[in-house]
């Protein structure tokens, strides 16, 4: 049976955030029809357990070992069975009336494949989670030292997109991956994500494609969800660098091509 949405989540050595974020779903799903379905990268912390005993109503998918972000999301991409896919990083939470706005928006614009609600910190401050595609120069920008010497030029504001208020509903060129929603029959076109993007990217990708086979992306204000994680603050350098660097040349020689 068919649902109007598939919430999707990937944890690896999170129980905590998991556990926040599954009840978070059930208080504010708004009677929505839908399913969660719950992949585990193998965390080994008792993820698995918890879930099966707390939280008998998910479907829980469980990977022999972590392949990353990708291939996880594309596990639950292929069995979903919501009109639309929610996918959702381990630390957010989801907000009153969240879901039904992001359901409703994409009904009301069928020529958006993905779209992506107003991420806040933990604090309630805004996320600057909207982009322009990258060029290499952005990505040096923001994630080197580059980007505490030049936060205030016209280049790095126009990339981060700060100087826009963020109140409005806006097509955009991607959104940060820890909130998408995801129109399910356009994957039929646009394709899943690259699984050659270990970590990092893969939503920029995915945005890429769709944008060049004529979708659109959307990003909806007054749907509101907290992602408590910093992306921009891991810059380029952190104890993934290896994937990371792999990720940057996989996108911007896809981004040539594609020019």
């Amino acid at each position: 049976m068919s649902a109007d949405v598939t919430l999707g989540i990937i944890t690896w050595k999170a129980k905590g955030l998991l556990r926040q974020l599954l009840d978070s779903i059930n208080v504010h799903i708004d009677g929505m029809s839908h399913e969660i379905i719950v992949l585990d990268n193998q965390s080994g912390d008792g993820t698995v357990e918890m879930v099966e005993k707390e939280y008998p109503h998910v479907k829980l998918l469980k990977n022999a070992r972590n392949e990353g972000v990708a291939p996880a999301r594309n596990k639950i991409l292929k069995i979903a069975k919501g009109r639309y896919i929610l996918l959702l990083d381990v630390d957010t939470k989801v907000l009153p009336g969240a879901v039904k706005t992001l359901v409703e928006v994409m009904d009301a614009y069928p020529e958006v494949a993905i779209g992506g609600p107003k991420l806040v910190y933990g604090d309630g401050k805004l996320q600057l989670s909207c982009r322009p595609f990258p060029s290499l120069l952005n990505i040096l920008i923001e994630g080197t030292f580059l980007r505490d010497w030049f936060h205030n030029s016209k280049f790095v504001k126009e990339y981060t997109m700060e100087d826009w208020d963020h109140a409005a509903i806006r097509e955009v060129d991607w959104m940060y991956g820890a909130s998408l929603i995801i129109r399910r029959e356009s994957l039929n076109t646009i394709g899943l994500f690259d699984e050659r993007f270990f970590y990092l990217y893969e939503d920029v990708d995915i945005c890429l494609r769709a944008k060049k086979l004529g979708f659109k992306v959307m990003y909806v204000p007054h749907a509101t969800i907290v992602h408590f994680l910093e992306r921009e603050g891991k810059g380029m350098f952190h104890p993934r660098i290896v994937s990371h660097v792999k990720s940057i040349f996989r996108y911007l020689t896809k981004r040539l091509v594609w020019i």
